[in-house]
C-alpha cells in the first residue's frame, strides 16, 4: 500500500513539476532554445537570377561570424536558407514549411519582390517577424503590420527620383524605360509615371521583360527607335548587362541611369567595362572600397567564409538585415527571446552605427515606420569602378 501511495505521490509530483515547467519553457518564442535560435530565408540559389544569392551569402557569412564568436548571448544562430529560384510558387511552399514545420523564429534577409509579395500576407497573419527582405515593391513596404521591417526605400520613391535624375542630370524630356515585369518593375513604373508631368518628361517607350528573361535585344531596338534622350533601366544585373551590350552594338550613345538592384560588378563583368562606362546607378550602401570600419569588417568576413565571392552591394543587403537582427536579439540579453520582444528592441534602435548602414534608426508602428535604410544615393561607373556622384539637388 505504501509503495502504491509513494508511486501515486511521485507521479503527482512529476505532473506538478510539468505544470509549472511548461510555462517556463514557453517563455521564448518558436525556434528558440537555451542554446540556439532558428531563423530562415528564401533565396534564388539557382536559376536565372542566382546572382542575387549574393544577399544570402552575405547574411550567412555574418551569422557564421557571429557563431564563431560565441553566438548571440551564448545562443548559436541556425540560419536555414532554401532555394526558391525566384519563383513565387516555390516561395509559398518554403515559407509554409518555415512556419508550420520548422517553427522558425523569424525570416531574415530573404530575397525578391515577387516572392515576398506572394508570401507576406501569410507571414504577418502568423505573427512572424520579417527582417530586411530584399524588395522595394510597394506592397511589401507599406503593409500595415508591426512584424515587417523593410530593408530599403520603395521602388516607387526610387522611380520618382530617377525621373528627376534624368531631367536634371541628363537634361532629358523624353525617356525610355526598360523594366522587369514583376512587382519590382511595376512599382518602379508607377513611381516614374507619377512625376512625369511635374518634371516635364514623357515616356517614349516602356519595354518590359520577364524575370527569367535575359535577352532584351528586341526591347533595346524599340527603345532606340522611340527617340528617347535617356533611359531608365529597372534591370537586374544579367538583363542590365545585356542591355548595355546591345546598346553598344547599335552605337546608341544614350545616357542611362540604372536602379540600385542592378548595381553589381556582374554588370561590367558580363558586358565589358567599355559598354558600362559612364552609366549611373542608384545605390543605398557605401562600396566595399570604403575605408569605413564596418565595411572593411564585412569585406573581411565575406572573404573568410565565401572567398570565391567578389564583394558587391548585394552582399551588403544580407549583412544589413542580419546585423540589425543580431543587435536586437543581443539587446534582449540571455533571458527569454520572444517575437514581441524582438519587435520592441528593433523599434528601440536609434542612431546605431554598428552595421554596414552608416546609421540605423527604426521608428515605432508598422512597416512604413520600420525602414532599416531610408535614403538613396548615386554612383557612376567610370574607369573600371563605381565612383560616388552627387546630383544637383543633393549638393
Amino acid at each position: 500500500m505504501r509503495t502504491q501511495l509513494t508511486g501515486i505521490l511521485t507521479a503527482s509530483a512529476v505532473a506538478a513539476v510539468g505544470l509549472f515547467a511548461a510555462p517556463a519553457l514557453a517563455q521564448s518564442g518558436p525556434g528558440v532554445s537555451d542554446d540556439s535560435i532558428l531563423i530562415c530565408s528564401y533565396q534564388p540559389m539557382t536559376g536565372k537570377v542566382s546572382s542575387y544569392f549574393r544577399m544570402g551569402k552575405g547574411a550567412d557569412a555574418w551569422f557564421k561570424h557571429v557563431n564563431d564568436g560565441g553566438g548571440i548571448n551564448g545562443r548559436m544562430v541556425e540560419f536555414k536558407m532554401v532555394d526558391d529560384k525566384y519563383e513565387p510558387a516555390r516561395t509559398k511552399t518554403a515559407v509554409k514549411r518555415f512556419v508550420e514545420r520548422d517553427e522558425c523564429f523569424a525570416i531574415v534577409s530573404p530575397l525578391g519582390s515577387a516572392p515576398t509579395s506572394a508570401v507576406i500576407d501569410y507571414i504577418v497573419e502568423n505573427d512572424v517577424p520579417l527582417i530586411g527582405a530584399g524588395t522595394g515593391a510597394e506592397k511589401n513596404l507599406t503593409i500595415p503590420s508591426k512584424w515587417v521591417f523593410p530593408l530599403y526605400p520603395s521602388y516607387f520613391t526610387e522611380g520618382q527620383q530617377l525621373v528627376k535624375f534624368s531631367k536634371e542630370v541628363f537634361g532629358a524630356s523624353k525617356v525610355a524605360v526598360l523594366y522587369q515585369n514583376d512587382p519590382s518593375g511595376k512599382t518602379h513604373m508607377a513611381g516614374i509615371e507619377s512625376v512625369l508631368a511635374e518634371n516635364g518628361v514623357e515616356i517614349t517607350a516602356a519595354e518590359g521583360y520577364e524575370p527569367k528573361e535575359v535577352d532584351v535585344s528586341s526591347q533595346v531596338i524599340t527603345m532606340k527607335n522611340s527617340g528617347a534622350q535617356a533611359v531608365i533601366c529597372s534591370c537586374a544585373p544579367e538583363p542590365a548587362a545585356k542591355f548595355y551590350t546591345e546598346r553598344a552594338k547599335l552605337g546608341w550613345d544614350v545616357p542611362v541611369v540604372n536602379v540600385f538592384f542592378g548595381k553589381s560588378p556582374k554588370v561590367p563583368e558580363l558586358a565589358g567595362d567599355a559598354a558600362v562606362e559612364g552609366v549611373y546607378f542608384a545605390t543605398i550602401f557605401r562600396d566595399f572600397d570604403s575605408p569605413a570600419e564596418q565595411i572593411q569588417e564585412a569585406k573581411s568576413i565575406l572573404a573568410k567564409y565565401y572567398p570565391e565571392e567578389q564583394p558587391d552591394a548585394i552582399h551588403l543587403w544580407g549583412f544589413a538585415g542580419s546585423q540589425v537582427f543580431t543587435e536586437a536579439v543581443r539587446r534582449m540579453g540571455d533571458g527569454p527571446i520572444t517575437r514581441e520582444g524582438l519587435v520592441a528592441e528593433l523599434e528601440g534602435i536609434d542612431g546605431w552605427t554598428g552595421s554596414v548602414v552608416p546609421s540605423v534608426t527604426i521608428g515605432e508602428g508598422n512597416a512604413p515606420e520600420h525602414f532599416i535604410v531610408k535614403d538613396m544615393s548615386f554612383v557612376i561607373y567610370k574607369g573600371g569602378k563605381f565612383e560616388d556622384f552627387t546630383p544637383p539637388w543633393m549638393n
